[in-house]
C-alpha cells in the first residue's frame, strides 16, 4: 500500500517512479519555455488543498485587459499516500474537492482543459521556474486536551520543511507569498531566516538578493460561493520589505477583484499575521457567546434564533451575531486562537496570554457535548441506541470534515456504545474516523434510528420531507435539530407523527404541540 494513493472515492493511483520523475519534470521544462514564450509569468502554488487548488485555479483564470491568460501555474502537490491522487485528478479538469458551488468544476475545467493554463505535479522543479510561489500548505494546531486550548502548541517542522525547500529551489527574484494562516511573527521570524540560510548555501548574496517574503491570508468560505470568496473578497496584505509588498499589490490586483474589493495595505508581516488570527478569534468568541444563551433560552421557553433575528435587525453594530449549533469546526476558528496564544511566548518571548479568545475554543470545542444532553433528556442510557447522523462535514455545502463538530460527536457517542450510522451527500469517506462509514443511501443511515440528528445544514437535509424521514426511520424517532434546520411548521410535522424534536436554543419546541 506504500506505493499507492487513495483518492476519497477509493480509486487507486500508483506513485510515481523515478523514471517517471524524470520523464514528469522534461514536460514541465517544456511548458514552461512554450509559457515563457507567450509572455506569461509563471506561478507555483504550493499545496492543493481545500485553499491552494481553488486559489490556483483563480489565479489560471485571470486574465488581461485584452482577455489573455497572464500567468500559468504549477499546483505543486507532494507525492505522498496521502495526496498525490490529487495531481492526476486535477489534470483531467476534475477539482479534487467536493462543494455546492457550481463555479469550482467549471474553472477548473475552463483553466485545465480549454485554456490550459493550469497544471498539477508532484516536483519541485516547478518552484525552480516560478515566479511568484503562493504557500497554502497545512499548519495546524495541536491541542493536546480536550476541551484545554490552553495548552495547545503549534508544532512548525513540517512548515520549516516546506519553507526550506522552496530556499532550495526558487530563483532569488522569486516573491514568495505566505496564504497559510501562520502565528503572528512566522514571516519575519521564521521564513525569511530559512530563505536567506537556503539562499546562502547556494551563493546567493543575500543582501544584494534578499528573500521576496509577503503575507495575505485567504478568507475561503468553502461553500456555495467558494470561488467567489477567493477572487471577488476584501484581502489584507504586507510584506518584509518595500520589494516585497509592491510585488505582492501587483500579483493580488491582477488576479483578484480589487475594483470592487480593493487592498488593504499594512505596515509589516506581524500585522497582516495578527489581522487574520484576531479576526477568526472575534468570530469564535461571537459564537461562543451565543450557545450560552442557547442554553438560557431552552430553559425559558424561548427560540433563541427569532431573538437573533430580532437582534441582528439593529444593522451597523448587532447585524453580525453569529448562531449557535453542534459546534464549531472547519480549519479556521478552532486553531487559529491558539496559534495567536502560543505564538506570544514561543516567537515574542512574551509573558501573558489571550485568555478570552482560549476560553471561547474551550467553549466551541466542547459545544456537541450540549447536543448529547439533549439526547440524554429522552435516552438516558446511550448503550445501543440507534442514532442517524445527518451530516458529517463541518460546513453546509461541502465535504471539509476536518474539526467537524460531528467528529467529537460520534466519538462521545461511540464511547457510550451508542451505534451512529452517518450519511453526506458531500463525503465520501471520512479520513478522521475511518471505521465509520458514510453511507450514501438516506433509508439505511435512517433504518431504524431511534435519534434523528441534522447537524449541517445541506440543502438535502433542509428539503426533507418530515413523513418520509420517519417512514425511512420505520419508528416514531427523537428529532434532534442542532442549529435551526428545521422551520415551525416541519418541527409541528414532527410532534404530529409522534415524534419528539428537541433543539439547540429552541425552548419553544413544546408551545408548538
Amino acid at each position: 500500500m506504500k506505493n499507492i494513493s487513495l483518492s476519497p472515492t477509493g480509486q487507486e493511483y500508483i506513485l510515481p517512479t523515478e523514471t517517471e520523475n524524470q520523464e514528469e519534470r522534461k514536460v514541465l521544462e517544456q511548458i514552461t519555455e512554450e509559457q515563457r514564450k507567450l509572455g506569461r509569468k509563471i506561478v507555483a502554488v504550493q499545496g492543493m488543498g481545500f485553499v491552494g487548488c481553488v486559489m490556483a485555479s483563480v489565479v489560471a483564470d485571470a486574465t488581461d485587459a485584452d482577455g489573455n491568460p497572464l500567468y500559468f501555474v504549477h499546483g505543486q502537490q507532494r507525492a505522498s499516500a496521502r495526496s498525490y491522487w490529487k495531481v492526476p485528478t486535477i489534470n483531467t479538469g476534475v477539482p479534487p474537492v467536493k462543494s455546492s458551488d457550481p463555479e469550482v468544476p467549471e474553472i477548473f475545467h475552463r483553466t485545465v482543459v480549454e485554456k490550459k493554463v493550469f497544471r498539477s505535479t508532484w516536483l519541485n522543479y516547478a518552484f525552480e521556474v516560478a515566479d511568484i510561489v503562493v504557500v497554502d500548505i497545512q499548519l495546524d494546531a495541536t491541542k493536546p486536551s480536550f476541551g484545554h486550548a490552553e495548552k495547545g502548541y503549534c508544532d512548525l517542522s513540517a512548515f520549516r520543511d516546506g519553507m526550506r525547500t522552496l530556499g532550495k529551489h526558487i530563483p532569488p527574484h522569486c516573491m514568495v507569498l505566505v496564504e497559510t494562516t501562520v502565528p503572528p511573527g512566522t514571516c519575519e521570524k521564521v521564513v525569511k531566516p530559512i530563505l536567506e540560510e537556503e539562499f546562502q548555501k547556494r551563493g546567493i548574496d543575500t543582501t544584494k538578493n534578499p528573500p521576496l517574503v509577503a503575507h495575505s491570508y485567504e478568507r475561503v468560505m468553502p461553500g456555495a460561493n467558494y470561488v467567489k470568496s477567493i477572487r471577488d473578497f476584501w484581502r489584507v496584505f504586507s510584506g518584509t520589505c518595500e520589494k516585497s509588498k509592491e510585488l505582492a499589490r501587483d500579483f493580488l490586483n491582477s488576479v483578484l477583484n480589487t475594483k470592487e474589493y480593493p487592498l488593504t495595505e499594512l505596515e509589516n508581516t506581524n500585522a497582516s499575521e495578527l489581522s487574520k488570527v484576531m479576526e477568526n478569534s472575534y468570530r469564535a468568541t461571537n459564537i461562543a457567546l451565543t450557545l450560552e444563551w442557547a442554553k438560557f433560552a431552552e430553559k425559558i421557553g424561548v427560540d433563541i434564533f427569532k431573538v437573533r433575528d430580532a437582534i441582528r435587525k439593529r444593522k451597523g453594530t448587532h447585524d453580525n451575531l453569529l448562531r449557535p449549533s453542534l459546534g464549531v469546526g472547519g480549519y479556521c476558528l478552532t486553531k487559529d486562537p491558539v496559534l495567536a496564544n502560543w505564538s506570544m511566548d514561543a516567537i515574542f518571548d512574551l509573558e501573558g496570554s489571550l485568555k478570552m479568545a482560549i476560553d471561547s475554543v474551550n467553549i466551541n470545542d466542547t459545544m456537541p457535548l450540549h447536543t448529547i444532553e439533549l439526547v440524554k433528556e429522552k435516552y438516558p442510557v446511550l448503550k445501543d441506541l440507534k442514532v442517524a447522523l445527518l451530516g458529517v462535514s463541518y460546513l453546509e455545502g461541502v465535504g471539509d470534515t476536518r474539526h467537524s463538530p460531528s467528529e467529537t460527536l460520534v466519538r462521545v457517542l461511540n464511547e457510550s456504545w451508542a451505534i451512529v450510522k452517518a450519511h453526506d451527500p458531500y463525503v465520501d469517506f471520512w479520513s478522521e474516523l475511518e471505521n465509520v462509514p458514510v453511507l450514501k443511501d438516506w433509508q439505511e443511515a435512517l433504518n431504524e434510528a431511534d435519534v434523528v440528528i441534522f447537524a449541517v445544514g445541506h440543502k438535502d437535509y433542509l428539503d426533507a420531507d418530515p413523513k418520509e424521514i420517519v417512514k425511512m426511520t420505520g419508528k416514531k424517532p427523537l428529532v434532534i435539530d442542532c442549529s435551526n434546520f428545521l422551520t415551525d411548521e416541519k418541527i409541528a410535522q414532527y410532534l404530529k407523527l409522534g415524534c419528539e424534536v428537541k433543539g439547540v436554543g429552541k425552548g419553544h419546541i413544546d408551545f408548538l404541540k
